[in-house]
């Protein structure tokens, strides 16, 4: 706050001048340093500071009061009137909310910081505390003039210059202190539960005792039981579907040729993926590139590149590899708007790297920095990711773009997340981005061979991953999780409990309603679930290479990872994917006991068959194998509150990795949101913060 102290200079020179009765070098002085400040951030920034421009007008009519028509007014009633005037500039300037402190405190803040509601709010303080001092020096000028006349230097200029110096002193220690409050009460918010992460001290004897117990093979889940394992704790992971990997699975299908005979043997065999078909987070820093290094394994998946197209009203476009060449082509077809896309890629990119950037330091995944040392650092070392972070995308959009084919075509992958972009914030889609920048990925054999690599490491290490073992209960003895009974009635032991089954099931499902505190329950009951799908599968006789592996026509996904990875198909045919994302208000039609839930399945992915037909012209001719999947189904193979896809809707509050429970982590959509890199990141924050001790 050194820059409030120039704004008094004038100030702290008509005070000092005037009580010896040096009235015309007072204000001469007083209007000359005044007019110089003025004069000289006006040219220098064209930039003026409220305090100081009415400190001017005051220096001016005092001139022409004083000198010019010889009046003693305000020799005699100054002490009053300059800080009444400067108090009417403090509170003034709080009621326009531009507290004039925070003009100053912008001089002496980067950027990043200026737009932060704690920083705006201390300024508010300070400023408000400047106001005060302005009434108590009326408050002495009033006793300097009207009570004790004879000790008017002491009211009049000595202890106005004194609380004038407290005020700069204030000013200047005060937002340290708030910063750092501030700061301490934002980290507490993140980590509410205190409870240490229990010490691991040999490793348990016997099939049923572990160090750590995992529900749920998500990626999430896999992720952390990797990470352990190969620490050294035992580990078992309970899944209750026949593949690991929760949405990131994949299966294969045998079928008949075409107009084989009965007696044929001949098969054709089709791979397709559960839910997931696209990969980021394996740039260099990417949160599954990561993962892999931490678990030795980076190069047991072979990973190929994807592509990206969009069919969207009467756009076209086939996403190239290149960011820098998507923005140029952009702006080729948007040329009002040539300018704005390359700003915006600019920008979301060094969002992006920010959000990245810490990683050695936060344990192999983004987060925020978890001390008040760093996250005071913070913005000043990410002022583009702190800008941003937790706006709403379309604000975004729309701080760059007047177009609304542009914002349109950059909300393409926003159904990676959600099937609502209001709800999505920058720091929610940077890392989706992340496809143009890094590159979207799909493994050679299809989705499963992520979860195979995990669950390869964990059985490695000594860790077992159970399948068709579905978990009916959490055990939970004295507020502590201590293990888990199985729906076959076995019971297994841990220190350690790691829940990465849907957000809901837990703690609404799987734990004593009597272990749950109530508040924290109906946080959960009051959970939005994300939104569901709709899924076909079909197997085609022919390979549409003229779209791109990843193809967006209106509302309908169209996934042919066969292009990317021939294998998932006999030569010449395709595996494809049509995926629709639906409103959780639809998911109740979506009965499977209801009459006619069969043939209503079939009608509608008739029509999504119709849309896909669009640009793979004759595409019914072509199916050997069809298969529909409703939000029903979700439900039931993912184990998930009404087929959800993503965990919790987006823009509510997520899940701490620790719980209520002692020794309850979770690892999944709940704390970090849908999507694979978005799973891995939480699991590996889990391990690490299991790990501690």
């Amino acid at each position: 706050m050194f820059q409030v102290f120039i704004g008094f200079i004038p100030w702290i020179l008509y005070w000092s001048l005037s009580g010896p009765g040096l009235w015309t070098w007072a204000i001469l002085g007083g209007l000359a340093a005044a007019g110089g400040l003025v004069a000289t951030r006006y040219l220098r920034k064209r930039d003026v500071k409220t305090m100081e421009v009415v400190t001017l007008g005051y220096f001016a009519v005092h001139a022409v009061v004083t000198l010019v028509l010889g009046s003693s007014l305000l020799k005699e009633y100054g002490a009053i009137a300059n800080s009444l005037v400067l108090a009417g500039m403090a509170f003034g300037t709080l009621a326009m909310k531009n507290p004039f402190t925070y003009q100053y405190a912008k001089e002496d803040w980067d950027k990043s910081y200026w737009n932060d509601p704690a920083f705006i709010r201390i300024n508010e303080i300070i400023t408000g505390v400047w106001g005060g001092i302005f009434i108590l020096n009326t408050l002495f000028g009033g006793l300097a003039v009207f009570v004790f006349p004879a000790q008017k230097i002491l009211f009049a200029v000595i202890l106005p210059n004194i609380g004038v110096v407290a005020g700069i002193v204030f000013s200047s220690r005060f937002p340290a202190y708030a910063s750092r409050k501030s700061v301490s009460a934002r980290l507490d918010a993140w980590d509410p539960y205190k409870w240490a992460a229990p010490r691991f001290n040999g490793r348990p004897a016997g099939d049923s005792e572990h160090d750590v117990i995992v529900i749920g093979s998500g990626i999430g889940g896999l992720s952390a039981a990797a990470l352990l394992a190969k620490r050294g704790l035992k580990v078992a992971v309970f899944e209750q579907h026949y593949l690991p990997g929760g949405y990131c699975t994949a299966w294969e299908r045998r079928v008949r040729p075409t107009n084989a005979p009965p007696d044929s043997k001949e098969r054709w065999t089709y791979t397709f993926d559960a839910g997931v078909h696209d990969f980021s987070g394996l740039g260099e820093r990417g949160g599954i590139r990561s993962l892999l290094r931490m678990l030795d394994i980076e190069n047991a998946i072979e990973w190929k590149l994807n592509q990206q197209e969009y069919f969207l009203g009467e756009t076209h476009f086939k996403v190239p590899h290149d960011a820098d060449e998507f923005a140029r082509q952009l702006g080729e077809r948007f040329p009002s708007e040539a300018e704005n896309i390359r700003l915006f890629f600019e920008e979301i990119r060094h969002v992006y790297r920010e959000m990245y950037a810490d990683m050695e330091r936060t344990g192999g995944a983004p987060r925020t920095p978890d001390n008040v040392e760093d996250l005071l650092a913070y913005p000043a070392r990410n002022p583009h990711a702190y800008k941003w972070m937790d706006r709403p995308f379309v604000e975004m959009l729309d701080a760059f773009f007047a177009d609304a084919r542009v914002k349109e075509l950059l909300c393409a992958l926003t159904g990676y997340l959600s099937d609502d972009p209001q709800s999505l914030s920058v720091g929610n889609m940077a890392p989706i981005f992340g496809y143009h920048f890094d590159g979207g990925y799909y493994p050679v054999g299809g989705s499963q061979a992520l979860p195979n690599a995990l669950v390869d490491v964990i059985e490695k290490h000594g860790g077992k991953v159970y399948l068709r073992t579905p978990v009916q209960r959490i055990l939970v003895e004295n507020g502590r999780a201590t293990g888990v009974e199985l729906k076959n009635g076995q019971t297994h032991r841990a220190k350690v409990v790691i829940s990465n089954a849907d957000t809901h099931k837990t703690f609404l499902d799987l734990i004593g309603q009597e272990h749950v505190p109530a508040d924290f329950r109906q946080e959960i009951a009051a959970l939005k679930p994300s939104t569901s799908a709709f899924i076909v599968f079909l197997g085609l006789d022919i390979a549409p290479t003229h779209l791109a592996p990843i193809t967006m026509i209106e509302d309908v996904g169209l996934m042919i990872p066969s292009l990317v990875d021939p294998s998932l198909a006999p030569a010449g045919h395709a595996s494809v994917t049509l995926l629709k994302l639906l409103p959780q208000t639809e998911f109740a039609q979506w009965d499977r006991k209801a009459p006619g839930y069969s043939q209503r399945k079939r009608a509608y992915a008739d029509e999504m068959i119709a849309t896909a037909e669009e640009i793979i012209p004759g595409l019914r001719q072509h199916i050997t194998y069809r298969q529909e999947g409703s939000p029903a189904t979700f439900a039931r193979y993912a184990w998930t509150t009404n087929g959800s896809i993503y965990g919790p809707a987006a823009g509510q509050k997520r899940l701490t990795i620790k719980t209520p429970i002692k020794n309850l982590y979770v690892a999944g959509s709940g704390v970090m949101g849908g999507g694979v890199e978005a799973a891995v990141i939480a699991g590996i924050h889990a391990a690490n913060e299991i790990y501690k001790n």
